[in-house]
């Protein structure tokens, strides 16, 4: 080898060993950041998750107090200031139980057992077929589903999913109109589908509306904030499975979760 090209390998390696030793420094650093980052966001959510917690009282106290007002001989515009102070209120109240759920189902599932989908949603929708009863509301639940489907799961989390979906759903469907719930078998999947009767979703919002705080066009006058559907979309992908919509404007939308079954007495 001649003198220049043992000078010529002699500056690569040089500058070998200087890119490497900068590579070197950026992963540290990138790390620390990262690290950092991830420190930054779990104190973060604490902070949420306690301010959120310590809303609770103060919001029930609101709302307590403008219902107890509302019963009173108000004339007309007390009892509308009166239903303003209970309805933000309620709204309020809301979105900090949607903050406190989001916080509280990361990772996850804490409690997992052997639960009966169809008994699962059958409680939920009476639950709501009786608070609609008793508010005056004219909007019927009706599920159909066969006798049981068992699968592996949080009971509660499993619960939340399809609270949230059957509130979207009433939200979203007019007096006198009907939400319909269906759970049935695919394969090896539990399907589980609420259908509304409400205005529809364009299909170009599909994606976006799984996504937090993200409101639909022509949502603006349903209560919301927009963390129903993404907290739906975390619980179930907890639970290995998969939310979809299907939807066009002016028909309605029907929302689907698909979940493994239970294969055996071993599983």
């Amino acid at each position: 080898m001649s003198p220049t090209e043992r000078a010529r390998d002699h500056r690569l390696l040089v500058e070998l060993s200087r890119i490497n030793n900068d590579y070197g420094i950026l992963q540290r650093q990138a790390m620390r950041d990262l690290a950092r980052s991830r420190h930054e966001l779990s104190e973060a959510h604490q902070v949420l998750g306690a301010v959120a917690h310590d809303l609770r009282s103060p919001l029930q106290a609101v709302i307590g107090f403008a219902e107890f007002l509302l019963e009173e001989d108000l004339d007309p515009e007390q009892h509308e200031l009166a239903e303003r102070i209970a309805r933000s209120g309620r709204m309020m109240s809301e979105l900090t139980e949607d903050l406190l759920i989001a916080l509280t189902t990361r990772g996850a599932p804490r409690v997992t057992s052997i639960v009966d989908l169809v008994a699962l949603v059958s409680e939920v929708v009476s639950r709501f077929n009786l608070l609609a009863r008793r508010s005056g509301a004219e909007i019927a639940v009706h599920l159909t589903a066969p006798q049981q489907l068992l699968i592996h799961g949080d009971a509660t989390r499993l619960s939340r999913v399809v609270e949230n979906l059957v509130t979207n759903a009433t939200k979203f469907s007019s007096s006198g109109g009907t939400v319909e719930v269906t759970v049935t078998v695919d394969g090896h999947e539990a399907e589980l589908t609420v259908t509304d009767q409400g205005p529809g979703i364009d299909p170009a919002e599909h994606r976006a509306i799984f996504e937090p705080f993200h409101r639909a066009a022509g949502s603006a006058a349903v209560p919301g904030v927009g963390l129903g559907l993404p907290i739906v979309t975390q619980i179930v992908d907890q639970h290995r499975g998969r939310v979809t919509v299907k939807s066009r404007p002016g028909e309605g939308a029907s929302f689907v979760v698909r979940l493994p079954l239970r294969q055996s007495e071993h599983d």
